[in-house]
């Protein structure tokens, strides 16, 4: 297991200065090729971290060693020095965009003009042409870009799950030592705070709509960029600040909103990207006013791509090639020269050569019952460690189409040897990977709950053996056409796909959840839970999510002892998974267990005081104390929260009816009759009628 002062080492290099840039003229048409032959230099987008730090004229924490800290030092004269003071009072923008494609962008060539404020912001600033990510998945990558480490020292392995450990210090926590406001506003539940990248955010903006019942909750990118404004317009402007703004909407399912949809018909990933750059011009936009160009360093970077059916992948998180690790990054800000396509940044005191990167893909392993994948990547060779090893010639073969392991074994077994030594394998004793990572204080917290058993961590080995995901491509392919939006199958068309899948298949867990996903959109809960059950009885790996959606048909069915069961041993495998926690406290309650569902609901407090569910059940149980004081305070911090949260309108007017507030009473009955759907609970709707009628009639002076 690597150390915190490990993770600082292979974090940054001992360069004081950013100094040039390898750099390439800007294309000059709008079709890109790369003539066979010409190198292609990589750098990590990890290095995110180091460029942010050289230009603010950061140094790490005081938390560590200053001898051993390697972040930029201050110790150097000449004139960017003086250049270096100014970086140091920057505004930083920090702007990842999930799921974008590097060929995407029109700055790059491509021939849809999809990009114009991207573009914009890459004329006065670089675009560096040969990023690429740690890792096909949010959560690593973030992790990545945060902390200037790869997975395998952060361990931010994978989606869910997986906790970014306080022992790794973060960029925002560096900056905010250093005097910067901080704040971030996030599109997806992936990257909710429990998973530990909120740490050095004053303001971590990670409030989801609801979502449909097994879908990831996220929001578009207005909604974020409109937050974001709202937090810029209230900068004073006596201290730098720190804006980190994640945007979600090229991820699947890809369903632009209107007039892109229509527009970007036959490319609706095309109309998303679309999307997306109309509304990060409206955040630039409002830069412009409260930050000028030459006091603010802006970067954005993709997190990963998105195979969009290349190598017989349509999303991504299961292959190593670059149509998911090559992503965009931009980088504008004073000093920094302007129109530039830049293959990679060279630091002073450093080569200007990045050797060697380094990428995993767990989720085959972790979620689908197959062997992982790990890849190190030169300047021209690109290495894949699986059941059947690949390698694959980057001058030649940009596409990575044809598997060359045979024609060079030496190149070969060198970079196997290197990815080893980075990912600190011993060539007979596979990794071990910690498959709950949460920090040792969430662990105590858990454990003083009583409902989920501390039992030890689990681990999961990576021999890099089993199923290899290039024979399940046709899996894949089944699962993508049940699930494609476009395709607009019945139910019945859906189910005879997926059980075509796990017919061929029959130990991968995603296959038995979107089986039960099915049954249970098409109002067949009996045969959802009968499929969840078998995919136990099969005794299928990553089964936390089954467990969940067991424990909520369970619940409607009013089935509270096997729900309650469900949800604990689905947090036994995933402590992360709040709603699970929210679940299981309501079941608690409607059990009557009190005391058990107060102390979940004071650790979801803990986690997160704007959980809005939480603060409405933690109200529930006030009232039942006859404490109306804390029960209001519970009902209108929901309420701030989430103003639709029905449940809360109407406890409230029914404390402010007995406290003998008519005012307020109404006022709150009439929001609930407003907000209740039609299709709701007649019965209740018809009582809250009668409680009104009754309120208003106290409300009229006696005459």
């Amino acid at each position: 297991m690597n150390t915190a002062r490990q993770s600082r080492n292979q974090k940054l290099g001992d360069s004081s200065r950013l100094r040039a840039f390898v750099v390439k003229p800007a294309p000059k048409s709008t079709t890109k090729t790369r003539r066979r032959g010409e190198s292609r230099r990589w750098f990590s987008i990890r290095s995110c971290l180091l460029l942010l730090l050289v230009v603010c004229g950061c140094q790490t924490s005081k938390k560590e060693n200053p001898q051993k800290a390697t972040t930029p030092s201050r110790a150097h004269s000449g004139p960017g020095q003086a250049l270096s003071e100014v970086w140091r009072h920057l505004n930083v923008v920090l702007v990842t965009i999930d799921t974008l494609r590097a060929d995407r962008l029109s700055c790059s060539g491509y021939h849809e003009k999809l990009t114009p404020n991207l573009d914009r912001l890459a004329a006065r600033g670089v675009l560096f042409e040969n990023a690429v990510a740690q890792a096909p998945s949010t959560p690593p990558s973030h992790a990545s870009m945060f902390t200037g480490t790869y997975p395998t020292v952060h361990q931010v392995r994978n989606a869910g799950g997986f906790a970014l450990d306080k022992s790794h210090e973060t960029l925002a926590e560096i900056l905010e030592e250093k005097g910067w406001q901080t704040a971030a506003f996030v599109g997806s539940s992936v990257l909710d705070r429990v998973y530990g990248l909120n740490r050095g955010f004053q303001v971590y903006d990670d409030r989801m709509p609801k979502s449909a019942a097994g879908e990831e909750p996220s929001r578009r990118a207005g909604p974020v960029v409109d937050r974001a404004i709202q937090w810029l317009q209230n900068q004073s402007g006596q201290k730098p600040f720190f804006l980190w703004v994640h945007v979600y909407d090229p991820h699947a399912p890809h369903d632009p909103p209107q007039p892109f949809k229509r527009k970007y018909k036959k490319s609706p990933y095309d109309g998303e990207v679309a999307y997306t750059d109309r509304e990060l011009g409206r955040l630039f936009d409002a830069l412009d006013k409260k930050s000028p160009p030459e006091r603010t360093l802006t970067a954005v970077l993709g997190d990963h791509g998105e195979s969009l059916s290349e190598h017989g992948e349509y999303y991504h998180g299961v292959f190593l090639y670059d149509s998911t690790l090559h992503i965009p990054w931009i980088m504008a800000g004073p000093g920094i020269p302007a129109g530039q396509h830049v293959l990679v940044p060279v630091l002073e005191g450093q080569p200007g050569d990045t050797t060697y990167s380094y990428a995993e893909a767990l989720y085959p392993k972790l979620n689908m019952g197959w062997a992982e994948l790990r890849a190190v990547r030169t300047s021209r060779w690109k290495y894949v460690r699986a059941p059947r090893p690949e390698l694959y010639d980057l001058e030649r073969d940009p596409g990575e189409k044809v598997n060359v392991i045979d024609q060079h074994p030496a190149e070969a077994q060198m970079l196997r040897k290197e990815l080893e030594r980075i990912a600190s394998l011993g060539p007979d004793a596979p990794e071990k990977v910690q498959t709950k990572t949460i920090s040792a204080a969430t662990e105590r917290r858990l454990e003083s709950l009583g409902y989920v058993s501390a039992g030890g961590p689990k681990y999961v080995s990576l021999t890099g053996q089993g199923i290899d995901p290039k024979d399940r491509v046709h899996i894949l392919k089944l699962m993508e056409e049940s699930g494609s939006t476009e395709n607009k199958r019945t139910p019945e068309q859906r189910v005879r796909l997926l059980e075509k899948a796990r017919k061929e298949d029959p130990t991968n867990p995603v296959i038995y959840y979107l089986l039960g996903q099915v049954y249970e959109k098409s109002q067949q809960p009996d045969r959802a839970l009968e499929i969840y059950r078998t995919a136990l009885r099969q005794k299928v790996t990553a089964t936390s999510k089954i467990y969940a959606r067991m424990g909520v048909i369970y619940g409607e069915q009013g089935r509270l002892d096997e729900a309650i069961s469900a949800f604990q041993k689905a947090l036994e495998m995933d402590p992360t998974d709040l709603e699970s926690h929210d679940k299981l406290a309501l079941a608690y309650l409607l059990k009557g267990r009190i005391a058990e569902a107060e102390r979940i609901l004071k650790y979801l407090l803990a986690v997160d005081d704007e959980n809005s569910q939480a603060h409405n059940n933690m109200g529930w149980i006030a009232l039942k104390k006859k404490d109306t004081r804390e029960a209001r305070r519970h009902f209108e911090r929901a309420l701030q929260l989430d103003p639709d949260l029905l449940e809360a309108y109407l406890n409230l007017g029914l404390i402010y009816k007995e406290a003998g507030d008519y005012a307020r009473a109404r006022a709150n009955l009439e929001k609930y009759l407003a907000r209740a759907s039609a299709s709701g609970n007649v019965e209740t709707i018809e009582k809250v009628k009668r409680e009104l009628a009754e309120v208003i009639q106290l409300q009229e002076p006696k005459r």
